[in-house]
Formats: C-alpha cells, sequence, structure tokens
C-alpha cells in the first residue's frame, strides 16, 4: 500500500482508498501523473493506494481478498476513534470495527477493473460506519456478459489490456458469477447461463456473443431470463454511499455501467425512505472522448467531488 497525506493534515482529514486499473497503460495512451498526489491535494484527504494482485498467476478472488485485507489494515490503523469507549464497546454491534474520529469519513475510487473492486466495496461496506463516497471510472461490474468487439478504448495498447485481462482473470467459470467479482449481479441474476465446466477454463474467452477456447472446442454462452434481486437485505443497516461513474461514450461496456448505477437508483427508491438526500444520489457522467479514461485534470474534478461528499453531514 502507498499513503499520501495533504499539505497540513488534521486528525479527522478524510480517508480516500485508490484502486487502481489492474494493469499498466503505455505512456501514449494517456499522460504519466500521481494520482495520489492528485487527489490528496483537490479533495485535501488521506489517499490510500492498495495494490491488489490481478494477473493469470493471481486471478479473482484474490483481487477481492487484497482489497479488503487493505480495507481492514486501514480501518484498524488510519481510522479507529479515538474515545477508549467507542472503542471498547464496539464489539457489541453488529459492525466489524469502531466508530470512525468525529467527522471522519472514508470514500473509494478506481477505474476499470479497480472500478469493479471499489464497488465491491462501496456495496459491501456501506453501513454507517464505512464507506459513504464512491467514483468509479469505467467499471467493469459483469465479468460473465461477453466481451462486446471492437473493444473502444484510448489506444490499441489498451484494447488489448482490457481484452487480456477479461481473458485471463479468472481461473474458474463459476468465479465471474460471483457478486463480489461482478457487482452488477447484487442487483441481477446474470444475463447467461454458466457454461459447461468441461468447456471452459484458464483459457476460455468470453468475447462478441459467444465462448471459445483456444483449442478446437468451443460452445456458445446461453442467454438467460434476468431477474431483480433486492439489495441490500432489509435490515441490513446498509446505506448507499453518494456514487458518481464516469463512462467514456465508446467505452465498450458504458451499457453495463449504465445499467448498474440505474438499478443502484432503483434499490434506493424502493428500499430507502424517501428524502432529498436518496434522490439522484447515483450520479452517471460521461466523460472524455472514446474510451473516456481518467486524466489528470479528471482526478482533480473527481478529487474535489470526493472532498465535498466525504464532508457533508
Amino acid at each position: 500500500m502507498r499513503i499520501r497525506n495533504p499539505p497540513k493534515p488534521t486528525p479527522d482529514a478524510p480517508i480516500i482508498i485508490y484502486l487502481p486499473c489492474g494493469f499498466r497503460t503505455d505512456e501514449h495512451d494517456r499522460p504519466i501523473h500521481n494520482p495520489l498526489n492528485t487527489l490528496a491535494l483537490s479533495a485535501h484527504a488521506t489517499v490510500v493506494e492498495i495494490g491488489y494482485r490481478l494477473s493469470p498467476k493471481s486471478p479473482y478472488p484474490k483481487p477481492i481478498h487484497d482489497v479488503i485485507a487493505g480495507y481492514d489494515w486501514i480501518r484498524k490503523h488510519l481510522s479507529p476513534s479515538p474515545n477508549k469507549r467507542d472503542v471498547d464497546g464496539y464489539s457489541n454491534t453488529k459492525y466489524a470495527f469502531p466508530p470512525l474520529r468525529p467527522k471522519q469519513r472514508i470514500g473509494v475510487c478506481g477505474e476499470l477493473a479497480g472500478g469493479s473492486l471499489a464497488a465491491m466495496l462501496a456495496l459491501a461496506e456501506c453501513n454507517p460506519n464505512g464507506i459513504t463516497a464512491a467514483a468509479l471510472g469505467n467499471p467493469i461490474v459483469d465479468w460473465s456478459s461477453p466481451l462486446q468487439t471492437p473493444v473502444s478504448c484510448d489506444g490499441e495498447n489498451l484494447n488489448r489490456s482490457i481484452k487480456n485481462l477479461h481473458t485471463t482473470s479468472f481461473a474458474k467459470a463459476e468465479h465471474r458469477y460471483d457478486p463480489f467479482a461482478s457487482p452488477l449481479l447484487f442487483f441481477r441474476t446474470p444475463a447467461y447461463e454458466l457454461p459447461t465446466p468441461s468447456l471452459y477454463g484458464t483459457s476460455f474467452s468470453l468475447e462478441a456473443n459467444n465462448g471459445s477456447s483456444n483449442s478446437d472446442t468451443s460452445t456458445e454462452l446461453v442467454p438467460r431470463r434476468r431477474s431483480h434481486r433486492k439489495y441490500p437485505p432489509l435490515d441490513s443497516g446498509l446505506r448507499f454511499p453518494a456514487t458518481r461513474i464516469d463512462v467514456g461514450p465508446g467505452f465498450t461496456m458504458k451499457d453495463q455501467a449504465i445499467e448498474f448505477a440505474e438499478l443502484m437508483q432503483r434499490s434506493v427508491n424502493l428500499y430507502e425512505e424517501k428524502s432529498e438526500a436518496s434522490r439522484d444520489r447515483i450520479e452517471v457522467v460521461e466523460r472524455g472522448e472514446d474510451g473516456g479514461l481518467w486524466k489528470e485534470k479528471d482526478v482533480m474534478e473527481i478529487g474535489r467531488w470526493m472532498g465535498e461528499m466525504l464532508r457533508r453531514d
């Protein structure tokens, strides 16, 4: 993990968890900048990058475990309440950690694979003592659906990286169908049946509207009827954070990101008390050209937004 503090940090400064995109991008695809410094300055917050593992040798669910372990470390070491009575008494509550310092809040942001993991963390840890703001850039929120072609993003190197990420990040088919890997599935059932295990392994690739392996054996994905799921569970104490989802107009997974936002807002409308604060809490922003990846000015804007959200009463 890497940590950046803002100039003149205060004990109750917000904490922003930053999750990188999941692979290195070519220097011609996007300007080189330090997102941790940019976020710390623009949000005036402590920023912590969790360097999760994601590669063919470290497929899902390892990135999920890494992010949750990093979050646990942050809660235990960077944000516990200084009030001893709060710390001693928290074991009698349903929450895993002592209360935050007064006025302190935690947010999370990330793009692409990092956006997927940020969405997972935001949905799983959105109790009153957890994540209260999330910024997601082109999040991959449904790994179980085919990767449409051609991939439209900033640069051919990035095109290949996303395709490789989609193909090699899962050792088992069923791991794609886990809502912690595909957060869209917290809100609805998968759009395709689970492929036959004998035809689906580490070499199996989800492309276009069919599945094909590198061997002579191939199979078509079988569509299934989608149905809504209720999330969060009633009486869970979970309340979705303020969320903004940035999408590029040409990003290949734009539709699933928009569907994710719509289903989050639907859940807010159905299961939370009607109030002014609950309206349009989930915001979609179409950003830039083509893929719309975050550049330095975008990260600065996101930092300002996070700083505002994390200081709201």
